[in-house]
């Protein structure tokens, strides 16, 4: 009898054991913006939904979206139905949806990622949102890793452009008729470029973005400067050249001071400026070399 007991017993015992543990399944996340999207990704995290993505693929670049991703509708204006159909855990933000936030909270609760912060630099802030993002997912590890290794590439470019550290850069992203959009002391650039000893030859008003737009004859006040472009519609310097004929008169462009990054998405957060960083450090010393 009592080893019939215990046969019952321990057959019960076996059967209460679970067979495997079954790890919590990652939160559904929808990221309503671009700068919050792009950080997602290189935390390793792929969101259910992600807006305007054929443009995001042109404009951010990195990272890229994995085709799972569906997409939400424009940026300014998400697809209210197909949000809430997805039923997500989690709704992430840029700023610039602020007013949709009572509408958004009644489809999931909602976090804001935020890069620029008046008074702030936007390298910091965008670190801080990362690392608060990674702490309401539960995914330090993964965002301490992400952290060292774009600490790394960053001491390996500022490494790389330790020789150009002379000629003062004006970073420019458009070109249109006899204006240019160029980046200020406010930018993310510019906390790359300080990170890296260079100088911008930009040092007036860039509002609270970092960006302002000048006329072009406004930067000759800089003879000796480099002009970063940042855009990928731009072939060759001829074709610059020949877009503007105050773009001839420019000091620094007569003498073929000219480097072309492609698109670089200026409301970034920790991936943009990896982006940017890592794309100068390749491209700047072999443009200088060149000229010898």
């Amino acid at each position: 009898m009592g080893l019939a007991a215990g046969g019952a017993l321990a057959g019960s015992w076996m059967l209460r054991v679970p067979q495997a543990i079954a790890s919590p399944a990652p939160p559904r996340i929808a990221a309503l913006g671009w700068a919050c999207a792009q950080t997602l990704l290189a935390l390793g995290v792929v969101p259910l939904v992600i807006p305007e993505i054929e443009r995001y693929g042109r404009l951010v670049v990195e990272p890229e979206i994995p085709s799972a991703v569906k997409e939400i509708g424009l940026r300014t204006e998400p697809n209210l139905e197909l949000l809430q159909s997805l039923a997500p855990d989690l709704i992430i933000i840029d700023p610039s949806l602020m007013a949709a936030m009572p509408r958004l909270r009644g489809v999931a609760p909602v976090e804001v990622f935020t890069i620029f912060r008046p008074g702030g630099r936007p390298l910091d802030t965008a670190r801080g949102s990362t690392e608060a993002l990674a702490r309401r997912l539960g995914i330090e590890a993964q965002c301490e890793a992400y952290l060292a290794r774009f600490d790394a590439t960053m001491a390996a470019a500022a490494e790389r452009l330790r020789r150009d550290r002379g000629a003062p850069l004006y970073l420019v992203s458009e070109i249109a008729r006899n204006r240019a959009l160029v980046f200020g002391p406010n930018s993310l650039y510019q906390d790359v470029l300080d990170r890296f000893g260079l100088q911008n030859a930009w040092t007036g008003h860039s509002g609270p973005w970092g960006h302002t737009s000048v006329g072009l004859e406004v930067l000759a006040a800089v003879p000796d400067a480099r002009l970063i472009l940042m855009t990928s519609r731009v072939a060759d310097v001829q074709a610059l050249l020949k877009a503007s004929p105050v773009l001839r008169t420019l000091p620094f462009l007569r003498a073929g001071r000219l480097t072309v990054l492609g698109n670089q998405f200026f409301y970034g957060g920790i991936p943009a400026a990896e982006r940017f960083a890592r794309l100068l450090a390749e491209r700047l010393p072999r443009d200088t070399h060149e000229q010898g």
